[in-house]
């Protein structure tokens, strides 16, 4: 369960960092068949598969959030420096 959290937390700092907030949906759908279908073949028992797919679902979107928060202070930096100008060097 913990590798779950710790791979989710992962998985959505990096899709904060890179997506908007529509990417989740369906990559808490895909993680979702995916866990359960782990979890049907090593033999676990429906209670286990929906608490350890709550648990993707919400850590994941913790760890978008932190990405995203992450991310907006270094766009920031970013936009505030002035691209070079050919103009102002006497290019034609």
């Amino acid at each position: 369960m913990s590798a779950v959290a710790v791979l989710s937390l992962l998985i959505g700092s990096l899709l904060g960092s890179r997506f908007r907030i529509f990417v989740l949906p369906p990559i808490i759908v895909l993680g979702a068949v995916m866990i359960g279908t782990v979890c049907a073949l090593y033999g676990e028992g429906p209670a286990h598969a929906v608490v350890t797919i709550l648990v993707f679902a919400t850590v994941l979107q913790l760890g978008y959030l932190c990405g995203a928060i992450l991310v907006r202070p270094r766009a920031a930096a970013y936009r505030t420096k002035a691209a070079p100008s050919f103009d102002s060097r006497g290019f034609s």
